[in-house]
């Protein structure tokens, strides 16, 4: 029995783990990492040192943590998406949703609105940790009950239907509202599109957000917004995953460039890889893995968008898109689309 004096925080919760990150998945998929010499993304955000590492990145870096235009995007986002619930129990599902601050918004406004509607929030991430964080700053602003809350651990990047493995958290026949926010950049548009718009119902919402190319010349805009990513603070973020594997910064450097999207979607991506500037090898998971001098470890790619290209990518998908907000400098956009109700005969 917990004490009188015990607060939320203390308290046991629940947290459920999708089978994409049951400790036999995490280390095939690491396994494969090491294999293609591509890092899946997961594993910058995988354990509780890589989750705060990532924080810190995005409180330097991130234009909603460090433009207020850029906050004003979302807040006016936030509005807009509890207009289009009406007055309806709704239901926030946050895919990738980090440390939880931007939903925070939504939610205000969804209480703002109605303040007597139901509410139910199922922050979802990678990060057992940063879904534990999105649902404390949603608790402790009493924005959503701690019964109506339920955090899942989910790998977006290897389910293929984002519906089934969201079903058993999931309210039927209430209005939704999904976030993919700081997500766009990590996935290629074939990979994701169609897995997010299968979640939305007719009347459901999305609230996107996207990493722009500011300016009318794209490839100049990727360059222009490069050191976000080259930077001393990025790069021990993003190398720590092979630190934590005994790799040092003598046995190579870290490089970024920009580099077309290998779809052949016209999208430009900032891309982070690892050169190794000798030979070398790493254990793990009972075998060795070596690498070749001038070898080179793929570590993050974060593709860049325009209004335009966000609007064409999710046309084909039963999309409306309402409405879009940048920020000042345009290099960050908040984008309200909706699946449309079936027209009445």
């Amino acid at each position: 029995m917990n004490s009188p004096s015990s607060s939320p925080a203390e308290q046991p919760v629940a947290v459920r783990i999708h089978p994409s990150q049951f400790p036999a998945a995490i280390e095939v998929a690491f396994c494969e990492s090491l294999r293609t010499r591509r890092m899946n993304h997961k594993f910058h955000y995988d354990t509780p040192k890589q989750a705060l590492r990532w924080l810190r990145v995005h409180e330097a870096f991130s234009p909603a943590r460090q433009d207020v235009s850029c906050q004003a995007a979302y807040q006016e986002g936030a509005l807009a998406a509890a207009e289009l619930c009406e007055d309806r129990a709704v239901e926030l599902v946050s895919l990738g949703c980090g440390g939880g601050q931007k939903e925070l918004a939504l939610l205000r406004a969804l209480r703002a609105a109605h303040p007597a509607r139901p509410v139910s929030y199922v922050p979802t991430d990678v990060s057992p940790s940063l879904t534990l964080i999105a649902r404390a700053a949603a608790v402790t602003a009493k924005l959503v009950a701690a019964e109506d809350c339920a955090p899942l651990v989910l790998d977006l990047a290897a389910t293929a239907d984002w519906q089934q493995a969201l079903s058993t958290g999931l309210h039927p026949g209430v209005r939704r509202v999904v976030t993919f926010f700081g997500m766009m950049p990590n996935f290629t548009p074939g990979q994701v599109l169609p897995r997010l718009a299968g979640l939305l119902a007719p009347g459901d919402a999305l609230l996107v957000s996207a990493n722009l190319a500011p300016g009318s010349n794209y490839a100049a805009g990727v360059r222009q917004v490069l050191p976000l990513y080259d930077n001393v603070l990025t790069a021990e973020w993003l190398f720590s995953v092979l630190a934590d594997l005994g790799v040092t910064g003598d046995d190579g450097r870290m490089e970024f460039q920009i580099a077309p999207c290998p779809e052949g979607s016209g999208l430009l991506r900032i891309e982070a890889d690892f050169v190794f500037g000798r030979d070398g090898s790493v254990n793990y998971a009972g075998q060795e893995w070596r690498f070749a001098a001038g070898e080179r470890f793929g570590l993050f790619y974060s593709y860049r968008h325009t209004p335009a290209q966000v609007k064409i990518l999710f046309a084909g998908q039963q999309l409306t898109l309402r409405a879009q907000w940048l920020n000042a400098a345009a290099d960050e956009g908040v984008f309200l689309l909706q699946r449309t109700l079936p027209s009445v005969p």
